[in-house]
């Protein structure tokens, strides 16, 4: 994953060694890349909010249960993909959670939301199904940015060729 950088990942986990286990992987994986951690979704919404977001791509790794002892009305992760894609629809969140799809109806719901990339299910192999996740939207998300420059140069070519053309009908008219 060298060649990607400019990637902002946030991690919003209840579990203080949970989160630094995260931290410490991805950063092994990658060390460009930008992480910020957060214990609830709450904490996410309210930074989104303050401070919006400003690189290019985001990645937001979400734990599903971040209900605590201090904080059981913690809002748990549907309810914050549901708030984070209707207040900040470009964010991509990625469900990492040791619960299985079928262990929870809202599971079929998260997969419905349009800012869903993923779900990976907490396991030893969890940190290179996160790693190929990111990697394979990043360059998704790449190709789609190189075709639509591609697609404008192309109009342009065609309407420089047309005035080209004709200048030339002209020049040979008059």
């Amino acid at each position: 994953m060298s060649r990607i950088h400019n990637i902002r990942l946030i991690i919003v986990e209840d579990d203080p060694v949970q989160a630094q286990i995260l931290q410490d992987k991805l950063v092994e994986l990658n060390d460009k890349f930008s992480i910020t951690t957060f214990k609830s979704g709450e904490e996410l919404i309210a930074d989104y909010e303050k401070n919006g977001y400003h690189s290019k791509h985001h990645y937001v790794i979400l734990d599903y249960f971040l209900q605590t002892n201090e904080n059981t009305e913690a809002l748990n992760g549907l309810a914050v993909i549901k708030i984070m894609g209707q207040k900040f629809p470009k964010v991509n969140i990625i469900l990492f959670s040791a619960y299985d799809n079928d262990e929870n109806s809202d599971f079929k719901l998260i997969k419905e939301e349009p800012n869903v990339i993923d779900f990976i299910k907490k396991s030893e192999h969890a940190f290179s199904s996160l790693q190929n996740s990111i990697r394979f939207h990043y360059s998704q998300t790449i190709l789609v940015q190189k075709k639509k420059r591609f697609q404008w140069a192309f109009v342009l070519f065609i309407l420089m060729l047309i005035l080209s053309s004709l200048h030339f009908l002209f020049s040979f008219i008059s």
